[in-house]
């Protein structure tokens, strides 16, 4: 009788990660030994999320392309800052070989708005930005305990904003909503708090039911990532309002959450609907640009293969590449952001 109690113990979820774990370190697929080469060398992949203030950093991200394309046959062909450089705009794009597009600066609204609707407009327009990015993420990272402020995107506060965002079609290129909030015994500790959570991601269904002609690209996969359930609501989003959009970025290391199979028919589903992006923290003179190339191998790696891969970021778990289908793979790499993004196309000569 206790052996029958102890075997299904032993079988925990933690057991079977390090059994995973253990078989793919036997078999070679180290992160420091990474051996991955891109099936697709030809499709050209556009990383909507990057930040790269400087000329330097924009210069190590042209370099970092060129090692991906040495050694993993992976074609990074352009990029979508989303900042406001800090050096001359004609300096940054000369230092990327033109090969990136700016969006309009950054705003972090739970204290106000920074900028009328009129001057965001304006600046989108008269500076040949993509869009805007907004970042309204977990407020009590914001705000201190006690303060006044902005609790939720949905606030009548941003009602004329979007309005007026929506009347110009201003792209929302990178719209932050949330924090991760994974599965009861796995929290993260950004967001632990699922009432918390929840009330944010329903504040932003709010917002893209409310503007329908607001044309929107959450980030992170509106951080609805970390949960098989989240992806099913995430599934319920994109079914019911087409002027959403999602790029992937900052979500890999959570992919060891969710089923494989869940994920990959959820990609290849809304193949439409996905952009790659990678949020990277911007490089500095300390950089190390093998482990940088890396990282970003390990991402097409997890999206083309079909290997168990060892991702190398801090909680060390092994994801499941997920073998998507080439058709898949050239919309999510750069077919959906042609049709999104102004004046890529032209850029990119497609």
């Amino acid at each position: 009788m206790k052996n029958n109690r102890f075997i299904p113990k032993f079988f925990t979820r933690r057991f079977l990660t390090a059994l995973a774990f253990i078989s793919f370190v036997c078999s070679g697929v180290m992160f420091g030994q990474f051996q991955f080469k891109s099936k697709y060398p030809d499709i050209p992949i556009v990383d909507v999320h990057i930040h790269a203030n400087t000329v330097d950093d924009v210069s190590k991200y042209v370099q970092v392309s060129k090692m991906l394309k040495e050694k993993h046959d992976v074609n990074l062909d352009f990029f979508i800052l989303v900042n406001a450089p800090q050096d001359s705009e004609a300096a940054v794009k000369a230092a990327a070989n033109n090969r990136i597009l700016f969006a309009s600066s950054e705003m972090r609204p739970h204290s106000g708005l920074s900028l009328t609707p009129e001057e965001v407009i304006s600046k989108v327009r008269n500076n040949g930005y993509v869009g805007l990015k907004f970042w309204f993420g977990d407020p009590n990272r914001v705000l201190q305990e006690g303060d006044e402020g902005i609790r939720r995107i949905d606030d009548p506060a941003f009602h004329e904003f979007f309005a007026a965002l929506e009347r110009e079609r201003i792209l929302m290129t990178c719209l932050h909503i949330a924090d991760p909030n994974g599965p009861f015994d796995d929290r993260q500790a950004w967001m632990a708090n699922p009432v918390m959570f929840w009330t944010q991601i329903r504040a932003f269904e709010n917002v893209v039911a409310k503007y329908p002609d607001l044309p929107i690209v959450a980030a992170h996969n509106a951080w609805l990532a970390c949960q098989d359930g989240q992806i099913d609501y995430l599934r319920y989003m994109l079914s019911t309002y087409p002027n959403l959009y999602i790029e992937v970025s900052a979500t890999f290391p959570y992919m060891y959450l969710l089923n494989p199979e869940n994920l990959r028919d959820f990609f290849i589903e809304y193949q439409d609907r996905v952009l790659y992006g990678s949020d990277f923290s911007r490089p500095t003179e300390n950089t190390n640009l093998e482990n940088f190339s890396r990282q970003y191998a390990v991402h097409f790696a997890i999206l083309e293969s079909d290997q168990i891969i060892n991702t190398g970021y801090r909680n060390n778990k092994p994801v499941q590449g997920l073998n998507l289908p080439r058709e898949v793979l050239e919309k999510i790499y750069y077919k959906n952001a042609l049709k999104l993004y102004p004046g890529l196309r032209a850029a990119m000569g497609k």
